[in-house]
């Protein structure tokens, strides 16, 4: 990090001491309410607050708003440097409050976010802020700058709920581990696999006795060998960013180019031939197993390249990237040896973060 950077870090900080904190009503905690855990999934594009209600009924999701990605000031993207840290570390706290009021309005008409008053329905046990894999690139980037962030988001986080919270970055085994926990929720069994993923990194994980790097997990009461992989860099936003230019992967390339094929995009992307081969060989080697694809790879869609890349429509999220987005996530499935036969879940790792919590499921 150069002198001036340094200086900016530096003047940031003090001045996220004495700036006022922003403020939401402190938790109140009595025996007739539900036990509540605040989570805040800080991902490489947004940042996403959820409370999860513990219920007679199993776990209920209350959605809040979205905010800036935690790691832009870090990264100095989207516009941010370290000088919007306190404004995005504000905005994060702020998410809190709105949450106890509907959200504005989307095109369709409806909340972005229903209200929830936490505050009236729950006693809160823990708030935690995780991160993922674009604050694990911002760490690798500038550390100090890192370290920094944290600290103010961890200081202004705790003084406006009034309490101890937990504030870093999830390593890409967690990650994954957090998304298989939360579909295990809702199984009748273990014997399943998962991919997932985000803007920055992809994460495969599954059970596996006979991986030489599987961890002990605790699920369901008993301990269960879980391996996980975090393929950093491999998201759709960071590979898009890697591999740009592609015009091969324009959006509406067929309808300019009559005899484009898909290998044309394909041909563009630099995924190694040999990146998932000892994957492949231990799902190979499990193939009674069924598959669930979380994050951006349950968006797939089999008319995608027909629709992005023949057509030209309008995705309606992230048009530029969407012929590119319609051939990479199976490329990559391909690449890891994930069967086409997978499933998409709607399932947040963020449930898995908070079962793996309360059962201490690494320790």
């Amino acid at each position: 990090m150069d002198f001036h950077k340094s200086i900016l870090v530096l003047l940031v900080f003090a001045l996220s001491l004495v700036a006022c904190s922003s403020h939401v009503e402190q938790t109140r905690v009595t025996g007739d309410l539900s036990s509540c855990h605040i989570i805040y999934d800080a991902g490489s594009s947004g940042t996403r607050l959820y409370v999860y209600q513990q219920t007679g009924a199993g776990w209920v999701k209350h959605r809040g708003p979205k905010t800036d990605a935690l790691a832009d000031p870090v990264r100095e993207i989207r516009g941010k440097t370290m000088s919007d840290a306190g404004s995005v570390v504000g905005d994060i706290v702020m998410a809190l409050e709105e949450m106890r009021r509907d959200g504005p309005l989307n095109k369709k008409g409806t909340p972005r976010w229903p209200a929830f008053d936490w505050q009236q329905h729950c006693n809160i046990e823990t708030v935690a802020v995780y991160a993922t894999a674009g604050m694990r690139l911002a760490e690798q980037q500038d550390a100090v700058a890192s370290e920094m962030l944290w600290k103010m988001l961890n200081d202004r986080l705790a003084a406006a709920v009034g309490m101890r919270v937990t504030t870093r970055t999830l390593t890409g085994y967690e990650e994954g581990l957090f998304a298989w926990l939360a579909i295990r929720e809702g199984q009748d069994d273990g014997v399943f696999g998962v991919a997932e993923m985000g803007g920055a990194s992809v994460q495969i994980t599954l059970p596996c006795p006979e991986c030489k790097t599987s961890r002990q997990v605790k699920v369901k009461d008993h301990d269960m060998p879980i391996y996980g992989y975090s393929y950093l860099g491999w998201g759709q936003d960071e590979a898009w960013k890697k591999f740009d230019p592609l015009p091969a992967c324009a959006l509406g390339i067929g309808k300019k180019h009559q005899d484009w094929e898909i290998a044309d995009c394909v041909a563009e992307m630099e995924i190694p031939s040999d990146a998932g081969a000892e994957l492949k060989q231990y799902i190979e080697a499990r193939g009674e197993m069924r598959w669930y694809l979380s994050g951006a790879f349950r968006h797939m869609r089999d008319s995608d390249i027909d629709h992005f890349c023949r057509q030209g429509i309008d995705s309606g999220f992230e048009p530029l990237t969407s012929c590119f987005r319609a051939v990479y996530l199976p490329r990559v499935l391909s690449a890891l040896g994930v069967p086409d036969t997978s499933e998409p879940t709607d399932v947040d790792w963020t449930l898995g973060a908070v079962i793996c919590r309360s059962t201490q499921c690494l320790e």
